[in-house]
């Protein structure tokens, strides 16, 4: 244990030392960054709108979808999506035909650097890693190239077949008409819908001279790259680790595709672990993180918000019981599971039973865990959506208060049982320790397509020693 061994925790073995979260930022539906995110979470307010006209299903998807939901709501980033180009310092201004999204993610790394106190526009290189969780599946970028391309010929051949007789020159005029109406992308612009090349730029910008990776593991992304970048400081790949997840606005062909594959609610509003939920709700946003190595950013006087301990992979709840016994930390020392919850009712059944029997049935005196969502607030950030998880956890961490998720009008039944030791956190409470010699800990689950990533944090002792 950090500062207060026992006999019952031994001393951390160096590929689970503990790493230090030292920064962060974040960009969501209603919430500029961690602080107000918290005030959100406080208030048990969701920034889950009704989605504007001009978002509506495409009219060649109408056929496509017939037994699928396409959302009437989401979690949109709305005017925080846009950053302003000469705080970041980049060589040369973004035009309309590139990649709009490298100045968003730029911005939160950033956002977090100065956070955590660094400054990223120094000539000092830092010998740091970035691990970027970014899965675009449309980027302006992308689409701008095939739209004077392959959208082009194809708008061409389809006149040529309506106008046979038409002259040669008229339909030209028609191609150069059309090219007009999309942006000009230079020579460079392409490589902006490459994400490793966004990656590059932010890892450029921020004096890093480490790798800069690319992450997509869906909705686990989030608490994968944590610790891919954990693992990078106690290997000693790097002093300092970077690492963010985003999901961009969404454009209505990503809209229409995820319904393919997402159960979306018809609802207007996302709760979590609610027996009358009818699926889940689409959000937008990200968040980054500076790490560092305890040893590290307490000789650096550094805030800490939280400690990365161990993170494991699995199917279910196990990932969450891998990492306990990964880190050779008991399970029932976690008093907070930021759970997936995702409002799918079937899913959200399952992972109250799976937690339940990790916990076991509650005896007077026994352990508790608290269960809750963020996906409520914000809506379901698929890539980024664990992110978000691990800015509520830290922070509940930090300010020793067990945030809410949105409060549920009827919470599913197997939280009200009296023999549960999992319990629904729908309001803030103080965190309080039984055991002023055990830290306080949380854990983050994801889960997506059968598979699921757990990591376990802690809080920086009050009393170091």
């Amino acid at each position: 244990m950090l500062g207060r061994k026992t006999k019952a925790e031994p001393a951390d073995a160096p590929q689970t030392a503990p790493v230090a979260v030292v920064g962060m930022s974040c960009r969501f539906a209603g919430a500029s960054d961690p602080g107000a995110l918290w005030r959100m979470l406080m208030a048990g307010r969701s920034a889950i709108e009704t989605l504007p006209n001009d978002v509506a299903l495409p009219i060649g998807c109408r056929n496509l979808l017939p037994d699928r939901t396409y959302p009437s709501s989401a979690g949109q980033l709305g005017d925080l999506y846009s950053c302003l180009s000469f705080e970041q310092r980049f060589p040369r201004a973004l035009n309309c035909g590139e990649n709009q999204d490298a100045y968003f993610i730029s911005q939160l790394a950033i956002d977090a650097l100065a956070d955590a106190g660094m400054r990223p526009h120094v000539h000092e290189t830092v010998r740091g890693t970035l691990r970027l969780g970014y899965a675009p599946v449309f980027t302006s970028s992308g689409v701008n190239w095939l739209g004077h391309t392959f959208f082009v010929e194809q708008t061409m051949e389809i006149a040529r077949r309506f106008f046979p007789g038409a002259p040669v020159d008229a339909l030209e005029a028609v191609c150069a008409k059309l090219r007009e109406s999309l942006p000009a992308p230079d020579g460079g612009a392409f490589g902006t819908a490459l994400p490793h090349r966004v990656a590059d730029a932010v890892a450029r910008a921020c004096s890093f001279s480490g790798s800069a990776t690319v992450m997509d593991a869906g909705s686990l992304t989030g608490v994968e790259a944590l610790c891919a970048a954990a693992d990078d400081l106690r290997r000693g790949d790097a002093d300092v680790a970077l690492v963010g997840a985003v999901t961009p606005p969404y454009s209505r062909a990503e809209l229409a595709g995820l319904s393919g594959v997402a159960a979306f609610s018809p609802d207007r509003s996302l709760t979590p672990f609610d027996r009358d939920a009818h699926g889940t709700i689409p959000g937008e946003g990200g968040a980054f993180f500076v790490l560092k190595r305890r040893a590290d950013a307490l000789a650096a006087h550094d805030r800490i918000y939280a400690l990365v301990r161990a993170g494991a992979s699995g199917t279910g709840a196990a990932s969450l019981a891998l990492a306990a016994e990964q880190s050779r930390l008991p399970l029932a020392s976690v008093a907070m599971v930021e759970a997936d919850g995702s409002g799918v009712p079937e899913a959200d059944a399952a992972e109250v039973a799976e937690l339940q029997e990790l916990w076991g049935e509650h005896k007077p005196g026994g352990p508790l865990v608290g269960i809750g969502s963020v996906k409520g607030n914000l809506g379901h950030c698929f890539t980024a959506s664990a992110a978000a998880g691990l800015v509520k956890t830290a922070l509940s961490l930090h300010r020793r208060v067990l945030a809410p998720q949105v409060a549920p009008a009827h919470p599913l039944e197997a939280l009200s049982r009296l023999d549960s030791s999992v319990y629904l956190l729908d309001r803030p409470r103080p965190w309080i320790t039984g055991d002023p010699a055990s830290p306080r800990r949380a854990a983050v689950l994801a889960r997506g397509d059968g598979r699921s990533a757990a990591v376990l944090l802690e809080e920086e002792p009050e009393v170091r020693a």
